[in-house]
């Protein structure tokens, strides 16, 4: 069992659920999520419009937690940032971007603040994903929390899911909120990438949860294939990447999106999103998605600027 610090010496921990007509997913994600052995905690459900009855169920099961209803659906990164801005007005220190279909063990909160604790640079934690890339059976899961006994923690150089991303406040401050532009997809790459460009470090804990993988997309699957494609091509461009690199992840994509003979693992949901339909409508999706970044080269130019200028600024202060 793990040795907590007095409460009053805890940081403020808010757990950002962003929903969409999720109330399906709601059902088993927020009763694990407030089974949290972490004290210092408040949960905060930002809802980006959802025209289901996800609302009046959260409202009438879980008076305990707190709802941020959107005037409009403002995607991942819109709706995260309004959550994030408000949790950190109310005195959050840690924040954490969820989905609203993950199972969590309970002791996840406190395996992050220790990673946070152990490194002043550590701006983002992780941890033990069941169903980051594809679905696995919620049963592995619960074998998987049987058997835990100890937090262990350790650096990662790979991304972080923002399924379940835990950030430190101080980081927005050095390198501003998720860029808008995406809408759904890569945000989270993208404020990581600007983290680790001025020092911040990235951890990994096994603590162990469950995603249940795409549950808010799996009805749009064209549209979701759109937001992936066009947002890896934005990023490319807009971290500098050398015109040769751009063009070799253009025609990667075309290869995944449009090879019939390609051997991939379509359970995969990174290779699903890039093949939503037959390889004629997923050509004209790829090349929809490169004309997109043509028309929208000057805003992607404009954000980059605007991110350097953060970066360039930085004075070191974790």
């Amino acid at each position: 069992m793990v040795q907590r610090m007095p409460v009053s010496c805890d940081p403020r921990v808010c757990v950002i659920i962003l929903n969409f007509n999720g109330k399906s997913h709601l059902e088993y994600c927020l009763p694990s999520i407030l089974k949290s052995d972490y004290e210092n905690m408040s949960v905060l459900l930002v809802d980006n419009m959802s025209t289901d009855d996800s609302l009046e169920y959260a409202r009438r099961e879980f008076p305990e937690i707190e709802i941020l209803v959107l005037d409009s659906n403002k995607g991942y990164a819109g709706g995260n940032n309004e959550g994030i801005k408000a949790a950190i007005k109310k005195g959050a220190d840690i924040v954490v971007l969820a989905n609203n279909d993950i199972l969590v063990h309970p002791q996840w909160i406190n395996s992050a603040v220790r990673a946070f604790d152990a490194d002043s640079q550590v701006g983002f934690v992780g941890c033990d994903v069941f169903g980051d890339f594809s679905s696995v059976p919620v049963e592995d899961y619960h074998e998987a929390c049987s058997k835990w006994k100890n937090i262990s923690m350790d650096y990662t150089a790979e991304y972080i899911s923002g399924m379940a991303l835990f950030i430190k406040k101080e980081l927005f401050r050095n390198v501003g909120f998720l860029d808008e532009k995406y809408f759904l997809y890569s945000e989270e790459t993208d404020l990581e990438f600007r983290g680790k460009l001025i020092g911040y470090k990235s951890m990994k804990t096994n603590v162990p949860i469950w995603h249940y993988s795409s549950g808010s997309t799996q009805n749009i699957p064209v549209k979701a294939s759109v937001y992936a494609i066009r947002n890896s091509i934005r990023m490319s461009i807009k971290f500098k990447q050398p015109l040769f690199l751009i063009l070799k992840n253009i025609l990667c994509i075309y290869k995944t999106a449009v090879n019939p003979f390609l051997g991939a693992d379509i359970n995969d949901r990174l290779v699903s999103r890039l093949r939503p339909k037959n390889c004629f409508i997923n050509f004209f999706i790829v090349s929809y998605c490169v004309f997109w970044n043509l028309l929208n080269l000057h805003e992607t130019f404009k954000a980059r600027k605007a991110d350097y200028v953060y970066i360039n600024n930085f004075n070191g202060d974790y």
